[in-house]
């Protein structure tokens, strides 16, 4: 029988945090940060309070760590599509079809929205949201130039603009799917293509 090789004091530490970070992060989702304590988010992740304390100062700081593992994704899982798809419509259908679902990611979203609300409190959780928001746009528009160059087109609208009216319709649309009825699924995904169709169409001769 082979014996489980045990983990170093840091690899422990690590694994520690990472539970708590990610029980912190099921709790803000669910509870919001007012109403989430670190008696559950240390419960929920199978710790004491010492451990909890042992890792983090605070709430406060695991929430900055939610952050930092929130975000940025979308860039990600663009790369992904452009790394896996060579032919160019191929592509270009697959990044349609990912970004026409994005507001199905509800409850990134009600986390976005918790982000924002502690931001108006938080001078440090709001340079940090500021500093990853900026990250996430930048690497947006340089998909978004990617996406261009490999049609052999060019955007319309700076990358930058065009980065930023794509992000803020997708978090928009998600917004109001929060409590929507099933009903309206369809228009969600129908309003995200036309606004991705209108940005990404050809720039007038």
């Amino acid at each position: 029988m082979r014996t489980r090789r045990r983990l170093t004091r840091q690899q422990s530490k690590e694994v520690t945090r990472m539970r708590l970070i990610e029980a912190a992060e099921t709790l803000f989702m669910r509870k919001g940060f007012d109403d989430t304590s670190v008696d559950e988010i240390s419960e929920t992740a199978g710790y004491s309070r010492g451990g909890f304390y042992s890792n983090f100062d605070g709430k406060e700081q695991v929430f900055l760590e939610v952050i930092d593992r929130r975000l940025p994704l979308s860039a990600k899982a663009l790369d992904q599509i452009f790394q896996s798809i060579a032919e160019p419509a191929e592509r270009a259908a697959a990044v349609r079809e990912w970004y026409s679902n994005q507001w199905r990611l509800k409850d990134s979203t009600a986390l976005q929205i918790e982000f924002s609300r502690r931001a108006m409190k938080d001078r440090s959780v709001r340079k940090r949201l500021t500093e990853l928001r900026r990250q996430e746009l930048e690497e947006i528009a340089a998909a978004v130039v990617w996406y261009f160059g490999s049609a052999g087109r060019a955007p319309a609208e700076p990358p930058e603009v065009l980065a930023l009216a794509l992000l803020a319709v997708s978090r928009g649309l998600a917004t109001l799917a929060i409590e929507a009825d099933p009903v309206f699924e369809t228009l969600y995904t129908e309003a995200a293509r036309l606004v991705f169709d209108r940005m990404s169409a050809p720039q007038d001769s």
